[in-house]
C-alpha cells in the first residue's frame, strides 16, 4: 500500500568487550539502578574508556542530566557520539534529538535525520516518530509524505501515541496516503486511549462528522479532552521528546 522506503543500513555488530570492561559495566549499571550515581559514574567511565557503547551511552545521559557528575553538555555529546558511532541505537536517537532541537549543540536537522535514521532502522520507536516528523515537514530531508507515513506507522505499531495521532491525521487528510476516515478514527482512538488529549479532541470532531450515529462516542471523547483543561501541544509529541525514556531498543 505504501511506497517502498529504503532504510539506512545496519551497523556491523560491536566487537566483544574484555572481562574487566564487562565487570565495570555491570557494576555501573547496578549502582545506577540503585540510585548510587557517583559510584555509577566511576564504573561507567571505566567501561566507557574501554570501549563499551552501553557504558558510553549511560555516561552521556548522566552528564546530560547531572546525575553523579556535574551537568556537562560537551561531555554528554562526546559520549553519545562515541556510542552512536558504534551503532548504539539509543545513543543515536538521543544525539539525533539533540541536533533536532538544538539542545546543547547548534541545531542541525540534516545531521539529526542521519542519526535518527540509523536508530529508526534498528527499530527505535522514538527515532521512527521523529524521523517521520522530519519527513512530513521537509526538515533536514526532502519533504516526503509517503516516508512520513511509513515511519509514523512503524512507531505507531510499537504503541507510540504521538505517532498514532500523527498517522491518524494523515489518514484523515489524505496526505501521503489515500484518505480513509475509518483508519483515521482507529489510529486517533488508539492515541486517545493512551491519554493524547488532542487526539481525543480530534476523534470527537471526526465522529461528529461521521455518517452513522456516533454522537454519544463523540461527546464522551470531547468530555475527556475538555476535562483535561489545558490541552496538549498540537501534535501531542511532548512525550516523544525523550528517547532516553524508551527502552524498546537495546540498552
Amino acid at each position: 500500500m505504501h511506497a517502498e522506503l529504503k532504510t539506512p543500513s545496519l551497523p556491523p555488530p560491536p566487537a566483544p568487550i574484555d572481562p574487566r570492561c564487562a565487570l565495570a559495566l555491570a557494576r555501573g549499571l547496578r549502582c545506577k539502578a540503585q540510585g548510587q550515581h557517583m559510584a555509577a559514574a566511576r564504573w561507567l567511565r571505566a567501561a566507557a574508556r574501554r570501549g563499551s557503547a552501553t557504558a558510553q551511552y549511560h555516561l552521556a545521559s548522566m552528564h546530560r542530566h547531572g546525575q553523579g557528575v556535574r551537568q556537562d553538555w560537551a561531555q554528554a555529546l562526546r559520549w553519545y557520539a562515541l556510542a552512536a558511532a558504534q551503532g548504539h541505537s539509543r545513543a543515536q536517537a538521543s544525539l539525533g534529538l539533540l541536533y533536532k532541537t538544538g539542545r546543547g549543540v547548534p541545531r542541525d536537522e540534516a545531521r539529526a535525520a542521519q542519526l535518527l535514521g540509523a536508530a529508526a532502522a534498528q527499530g527505535h520507536v522514538h527515532a521512527q516518530y521523529h524521523l517521520g516528523d522530519l519527513h512530513e515537514r521537509g526538515a533536514g530531508v526532502a519533504l516526503d509524505l509517503q516516508a512520513a507515513v511509513v515511519w509514523f506507522a512503524r512507531a505507531a505499531h510499537q504503541g507510540c501515541g504521538p505517532a498514532q495521532y500523527r498517522l491518524g491525521l494523515l489518514y484523515e487528510s489524505g496526505r501521503g496516503v489515500p484518505g480513509d476516515r475509518d483508519r483515521a478514527a482507529d489510529w486517533l482512538r488508539r492515541a486517545a486511549e493512551q491519554g493524547c488529549h488532542c487526539a481525543q479532541l480530534r476523534l470527537a470532531l471526526l465522529l461528529r462528522r461521521a455518517p452513522h450515529d456516533a454522537d454519544d462516542q463523540a461527546a464522551g471523547w470531547l468530555r475527556r479532552a475538555v476535562d483535561y483543561g489545558d490541552l496538549a501541544p498540537p501534535h501531542c509529541g511532548a512525550d516523544a521528546q525523550r528517547p532516553d525514556s524508551m527502552a524498546r531498543s537495546r540498552s
